[in-house]
Formats: structure tokens, sequence, C-alpha cells
């Protein structure tokens, strides 16, 4: 495929815009298939093993018309909106929901009547180095499902690691039982990944809240996480730090034909 041409066509549907579920500008140059209905059109990369599908159109019907013309092959879409998503049809089947659980001012985490305040600084925190790439991943890998979670190779995660976007925290026997993948902005704190494998609940809380407190002592407010619903242990997680769903949801579909 014509990465040119694609970019160019992606270019334009953002021009118009066109709804969309497109998130990084290097998927194009995975691109491995196209289908396309007047302006409107889907196309497929390769994601680590996973075929997934991007889409630009003006409707999100248009979706199913355009994917009618798939007729062979396993892809996975993601689509964000307001609603619980549904299976779109008999070959089109909606494998995981994800809310979106967010605190517009996460300020509130250091009050003193705060539920986590008390674990702050009960243990210490690293930040990852390019080393721990490769116990990371597996950690990551084993924890994570590759069909709805975006994983990484070891190489891809060491350039995330250099951006200092992962903190850690090692066992007595130096071994990583904890972790916390945040992509963090002025105005944003994105919790990406985060996995507490530690039988100490203070752990996982207490990398959560160092990551925090610079974030908001630079001026930061909003806090969010995509959760998938039936992950009860993490929703509750998750609301110790004032966040709530807030009516968005992603919804991860299989296509097999």
């Amino acid at each position: 495929m014509d990465t040119s041409l694609l970019q160019d066509k992606i270019n334009a549907a953002r021009a118009n815009r066109l709804i969309n579920n497109f998130y990084a500008s290097d998927v194009s140059e995975k691109a491995c298939g196209i289908w396309e209905n007047g302006d409107e059109f889907v196309f497929a990369y390769e994601d680590h093993g996973i075929n997934r599908l991007i889409f630009f159109v003006k409707d999100l019907k248009s979706i199913d018309v355009i994917l009618k013309q798939i007729h062979q092959g396993k892809y996975f879409i993601d689509i964000i909106g307001r609603n619980r998503g549904d299976d779109l049809s008999s070959d089109i089947k909606a494998i995981a929901h994800l809310k979106r659980y967010s605190n517009p001012d996460c300020r509130s985490v250091f009050d003193n009547g705060s539920e986590v305040i008390i674990y702050k600084g009960s243990v210490s925190v690293e930040t990852a180095l390019e080393e721990d790439a490769s116990e990371l991943n597996k950690l990551l890998w084993s924890t994570f499902n590759t069909e709805v979670s975006h994983l990484l190779f070891d190489d891809e995660l060491r350039t995330v690691i250099r951006s200092g976007q992962i903190s850690l925290h090692r066992n007595d026997e130096g071994i990583i039982d904890a972790l916390l993948q945040a992509d963090v902005l002025p105005k944003k704190f994105y919790i990406n990944q985060i996995i507490n494998k530690s039988c100490r609940k203070e752990v996982i809380h207490s990398i959560l809240l160092d990551r925090l407190e610079g974030y908001v002592a630079n001026g930061g407010k909003y806090l969010y996480s995509w959760i998938e619903e039936t992950n009860n242990a993490s929703l509750k997680f998750h609301e110790k730090y004032g966040m709530k769903h807030d009516g968005m949801w992603n919804t991860v579909y299989c296509l097999e034909r």
C-alpha cells in the first residue's frame, strides 16, 4: 500500500472533520489493507500480531456498510462514544467494554480526608530505566489482553521509558512487583497501564501519588483512565481517587470471517 497516498486521504478526512478512531500518526505506515465508500474509508494495520481497523466516516452507521467489503480475516476495532456498544452483526462482536473514569479536579486526593493520602511516601518508588524493558514487558504481556490493550515490543517500550512515563516498585528480592505507565501533559494525567502484584496495597497507591504530586504541583487537575467494566478491583481502586464513569465508553469489536 502506498503510504503517502493513504496519508493524503487521512489528512483530507481530518480536514473534513470525518468521525474517526485515528490515534497515532505512525499507524498509516503499517497499513495492510483499505476499504472505501466514496470519501469514507476503513484501513487495517498490523499491531504486534493483531490486525486493527481505523475508520474515517461521516456517520458511525457507515462503518458496518464498509466492513461488509471485508470477506476474510480477523480484525479488531475500537469505537468510542456515549453508548455502550452492542454487537454490530452476527460476525462483528463486542468483546470488551471500557468505561472512561475521570476526575476533573484530582487535587482533592491530597486533602487530609482523602482515602489514599495515608499511603503517600510509604514505599520507595523508582523511575524505570531502559534495562528494565524486558522485565516490565513480561508483566504487561502476561497481565493484559493484547486484543484489547495496545502493547509494545521491548525496543518500543524503551522509547516510552526514556520519556519517563513508567514508575515502578521492587520487592525485597529486587523483582518488579508494581508499575504505573502514565502519560502526563500539563492539563491531563492519563493512567495508561497499572499493575500491582504486591500483597501490600500501599505499594501501588504510593506510586500513583508520587506521580500525581508533581502533576498537581504544576497546576494539573484532570485525571482519567479507561477501565474494563468487568474489572471491579480496578474500578474500586480508581474510585478512591475521586474518579467516576463520565459517560464515555470504548467498545472493542472483533470481526472474523
